[in-house]
């Protein structure tokens, strides 16, 4: 006996008994049929992956060698540096710094490139300066080849070509134009007696003048790594014709102290401490 809808059936009778498989066959084929029926949730789209950036295009410092295929001016240097998502150098007289965007590989856009106002002479650099904004602006793809960097414009046509600078700080000298005044600024240097320099040695030391007294130290700074490190090893006590003099030596000195990477960009040498914030700027002699 089984009891459908209140009522017994009986499984004697074989009418009743195929009725009943046809009842029970019948329910489990609608439940499959309802769970193969029912929506399956929507794969979450996935973003596109973000085109790999060129490694060479940041922490590399390009110098301009050309601008629609004639030869920059070298007396000022133009330069290009790329880092964290931001192009910036100097055009020659003023500074300059924009967003770029490498969208797929080998295409690039420079579109929002903002310049200081300083000017300068002769004509001939602010016209280059003004030809060079143009490039960047222009700038649509690139090619990386033997050490040189060339922007294009979209007809393929080479706007602007650059050249490696070497990060190779031995065998230079440089003066200080501005060192950190130790309370997050910069101050510039000011000129009582001598300057305040700083020459590499191929062996590894570094000496100069903070001003008043003569220093010799030594100076780890490798130029793929562009790091740097400072240990004094002499430096004279003499004492200074002023106060001034005295406390720009000081913070002369400590700046090295806080520097921990460096980057030469045209004819300029920064030193950067832990921060990323300028410790002393030199210009080179």
């Amino acid at each position: 006996m089984v009891m459908q809808n209140n009522k017994f059936i009986s499984l004697r009778n074989p009418a009743a008994a195929l009725f009943l498989a046809a009842v029970l066959l019948t329910g489990g084929c609608s439940q499959k049929e309802k769970e193969q029926q029912q929506p399956r949730p929507a794969a979450t789209p996935q973003p596109p992956a973000a085109p790999a950036l060129s490694p060479a295009l940041d922490g590399t410092v390009w110098l301009l060698e050309s601008l629609r295929g004639q030869a920059a001016q070298t007396d000022k240097p133009v330069t290009l540096y790329f880092e964290n998502g931001q192009a910036k150098g100097t055009a020659g007289c003023n500074s300059y710094f924009g967003p770029y965007v490498e969208e797929q590989a080998g295409q690039i856009h420079l579109k929002q490139v903002m310049l200081t106002k300083r000017f300068c002479q002769p004509p001939e650099l602010m016209e280059q300066e003004r030809r060079f904004a143009e490039a960047l602006k222009a700038a649509a793809s690139f090619t990386l080849t033997g050490g040189r960097l060339t922007l294009q414009d979209r007809a393929g046509r080479a706007a602007a070509v650059f050249k490696a600078q070497s990060q190779e700080l031995r065998g230079t000298m440089w003066q200080a134009v501005s060192c950190s005044d130790g309370l997050g600024g910069m101050k510039d240097v000011v000129r009582q007696g001598r300057m305040l320099t700083a020459a590499f040695s191929a062996d590894g030391l570094m000496s100069g003048s903070g001003g008043c007294n003569s220093y010799q130290a030594r100076c780890d700074a490798p130029s793929a790594s562009r790091s740097f490190s400072f240990e004094m090893i002499t430096m004279e006590t003499r004492q200074c014709p002023s106060e001034l003099v005295m406390e720009q030596e000081g913070q002369f000195m400590a700046a090295f102290y806080t520097a921990l990477s460096f980057r030469v960009e045209g004819r300029t040498l920064t030193l950067f401490d832990i921060d990323g914030n300028p410790a002393v700027i030199f210009s080179k002699l």
